[in-house]
C-alpha cells in the first residue's frame, strides 16, 4: 500500500471536529514520540514535531504545514457520531470514499503525506506543523507560537488539484457597521417580498465571475425606483465564504401594479447583465402592519453607492484578483440596521485601504464601525527556487507543466509568511486530486494520492 494511504487509514479511528482535535493530537504525539522525535504544543493547541535531516547536507529547515480538524458532514439518514466515531472507507473505481460522511482526506491526506516523509530516503530538516481549527475561524494558525519554527521553506498541503502549485492566497477582513433606527406608522398596504434564484457561489475564488448579489440588486432597485415606498425590514445571509443568494424584505407599496411592472423589469435587466437567470421573486400581502424604517430607503440607497466587486486585478499573477469586496450580511436587529462586509485582497495594503475608504464613507452616513477580524495576505514569487524545484519534480512525475496557481480565498501560507517575518520565506501549496470536498459525495483519487508523495520525496531530496 503506498505509505501515505496507509497513514491514512490508520487517522480516520480518530474524531477531529474543529476546536476538538484531542483525539488526533495524541495520535500523532504517540507516533512521533515513538520513533524519537521531538515534539512542542503551543498554548492554542497546534502541534510542531522536529524531524532531524536525513542523508542530507542541507542547511534548510522545511516547513510542511497541515491542519488537524475536518468539516463534519453526514448524510441525514446517518447516525454517525463525529466525537466518536471512525470515519469509514471504502474504495470504488480508483477512488477512495467515506460511507455517509465526508471523507476528511481535506485534510486528512495531508497529515498522513507529513507522516510519511520521515520514511523517505532523504530530507532535510523539517518542522512538521499541525495546526488545529483551520474549517471553522482559522484559530490555530493566527495564535500560532512562531518562536517555535525556524523554517524559511514552506510547504502547505492543503491543495486538491495534483496539476497545480498555488503560491498566493488573499487576505481578508470582516467588518460590520451598525445604525440606530427610528420608526414610524404605516400608511400603505404591505408587503413581504422574497427574492431568490440566484446560484449559490464562492465570494472569493469566484467573485470574478459574471454574477451579482442579490443584495445588491435590492438596493440598486430602491436606489432608482420613484414611487412611494417606505421599507421595514430586510435580511440577506448565508455564510462568510458565499455570496447572498435570496432576500426577503417587508415594504410599503403605494401603487403595487406599478411596483410589479418596475421589479420585474429590473429582473430582466440583471439578468441580461449577469448570469443569474433563474431569479425570481415573491410578494404576498403582509397582514403584520410592521411600522417602516425612518428614511429607510434613503439610508439603502447610501449603501447602494459603496463599490463592490473586483476593485483590482494583480500585476505579478494573470488572472488572480487581487483585491474585492462583498456585500456579506444585512439585517434589521431591533431597533439596528446591522450590515457586514467581507474585504479579500492578496496585498495588505490595499485591504486596508479598502477598509478605510469605506469605513470613512459610512461613518458619514451616520454608521458605526467595526472590524471584527483581519488575516493578511500573502503574493509568492513565481520565480522563486522553491516553485522551480516544484516545477522541475512536477514535470518528471507526470509528464507535463503544473499550473501556477493563485486563489482569492485564504491558505493557512499567508500566516506563515508574514508572521516568520523573514525575507527568505517562500511558500507553496500543494495536493492530490480530491474532488466535492466538504460533502458527503468527498473523495481522493488514489494514483494521484501516490504520484504527489513521490513529488514531495523529490522536492525535498533536492531543498
Amino acid at each position: 500500500m503506498i505509505q501515505t494511504l496507509k497513514y491514512f487509514q490508520e487517522i480516520t479511528a480518530y474524531p477531529r471536529p474543529s476546536k476538538q482535535e484531542e483525539k488526533i493530537r495524541e495520535f500523532l504525539i504517540d507516533f512521533f514520540s515513538n520513533k524519537w522525535f521531538e515534539y512542542k504544543v503551543d498554548k492554542t493547541g497546534n502541534l510542531i514535531v522536529y524531524v532531524p535531516a536525513k542523508n542530507s547536507d542541507s542547511k534548510e529547515t522545511v516547513i510542511l504545514q497541515s491542519h488537524m480538524d475536518m468539516v463534519c458532514v453526514k448524510t441525514a439518514d446517518s447516525n454517525h457520531d463525529f466525537m466518536t466515531d471512525a470515519i469509514q472507507t471504502y474504495e470504488k473505481d480508483w477512488y477512495m470514499y467515506a460511507l455517509n460522511t465526508t471523507l476528511w482526506a481535506d485534510n486528512g491526506i495531508w497529515v498522513a503525506y507529513a507522516m510519511a516523509t520521515i520514511d523517505f530516503p532523504s530530507h532535510p530538516k523539517l518542522e512538521l506543523l499541525f495546526t488545529i481549527d483551520e474549517e471553522a475561524w482559522m484559530s490555530g494558525v493566527l495564535w500560532l507560537d512562531f518562536s517555535l519554527l525556524s523554517g524559511t521553506k514552506i510547504i502547505n498541503i492543503d491543495s486538491e488539484d495534483e496539476d497545480e502549485i498555488c503560491i498566493s492566497s488573499a487576505g481578508w477582513m470582516s467588518f460590520m457597521c451598525n445604525k440606530e433606527l427610528n420608526f414610524i406608522n404605516w400608511k400603505y398596504p404591505q408587503y413581504t417580498l422574497d427574492l431568490f434564484g440566484m446560484k449559490w457561489w464562492h465570494s472569493g475564488v469566484e467573485i470574478h465571475k459574471n454574477r451579482w448579489n442579490v443584495t445588491l440588486v435590492m438596493l440598486n432597485f430602491l436606489a432608482k425606483y420613484d414611487k412611494d415606498l417606505e421599507i421595514c425590514d430586510i435580511k440577506a445571509w448565508v455564510a462568510s465564504n458565499v455570496i447572498p443568494s435570496k432576500l426577503n424584505c417587508i415594504l410599503w407599496i403605494s401603487d403595487l401594479e406599478d411596483f410589479k411592472k418596475e421589479f420585474l423589469l429590473h429582473l430582466e435587466n440583471t439578468k441580461s447583465t449577469f448570469d443569474c437567470p433563474e431569479i425570481d421573486f415573491k410578494l404576498t400581502e403582509n397582514d403584520e402592519k410592521r411600522k417602516a424604517i425612518e428614511n429607510g430607503i434613503e439610508i439603502l440607497k447610501n449603501l447602494s453607492q459603496i463599490k463592490d466587486w473586483v476593485y483590482s486585478m494583480s500585476e505579478q499573477i494573470e488572472n488572480l484578483v487581487q483585491t474585492s469586496m462583498n456585500f456579506w450580511i444585512i439585517k434589521v436587529n431591533d431597533n439596528n440596521l446591522e450590515i457586514t462586509y467581507m474585504a479579500r485582497s492578496s496585498d495588505n495594503q490595499d485591504l486596508e485601504k479598502n477598509f478605510t475608504n469605506t469605513s470613512e464613507f459610512l461613518k458619514s452616513k451616520w454608521f458605526e464601525i467595526s472590524a471584527s477580524r483581519w488575516t493578511p495576505g500573502w503574493q509568492d514569487n513565481p520565480n522563486s527556487l522553491l516553485v522551480q524545484i516544484a516545477k522541475e519534480e512536477w514535470e518528471k512525475i507526470l509528464w507535463k507543466t503544473p499550473h501556477i496557481r493563485a486563489i482569492h480565498a485564504w491558505l493557512e501560507c499567508w500566516a506563515l509568511v508574514s508572521w516568520l517575518n523573514n525575507p527568505q520565506v517562500n511558500a507553496i501549496s500543494i495536493g492530490p486530486n480530491i474532488q466535492f470536498v466538504h460533502s458527503t459525495e468527498e473523495r481522493v483519487e488514489l494514483e494521484s494520492v501516490k504520484k504527489v508523495e513521490k513529488i514531495l520525496e523529490w522536492i525535498l531530496a533536492r531543498i
